[in-house]
């Protein structure tokens, strides 16, 4: 899929509502989030840890998530394998 061009940026913005906090047992708490594509229905349901929402979001909000490819540590990821791979060959 890579033929070594750079692809043109985009950025998916994906409407969440934002169903309850979960209280974990280490103390921690997570967020359920319900993906919105406009329907009658939620098409799935997505998990984060708590503190990545913002202080002021509560039960009932609706958000929205930016997405996008974030190319300078996909990059740096796919170097430090290729250096892994090169050192385990030597």
């Amino acid at each position: 899929m890579d033929n070594g061009e750079e692809k043109e940026f985009q950025e998916i913005n994906c409407s969440v509502y934002l169903d309850r906090f979960e209280e974990l047992e280490d103390g921690t708490a997570e967020a359920v989030l319900l993906l919105d594509e406009g329907g009658e229905e939620y098409s799935g349901e997505l998990v984060l840890p708590a503190d990545l929402i913002p202080q002021d979001a509560g039960e009932g909000d609706y958000l929205t998530l930016k997405i996008f490819r974030d190319a300078e540590r996909t990059n740096a990821a796919l170097e430090e394998a290729r250096r892994l791979l090169q050192e385990s060959e030597d």
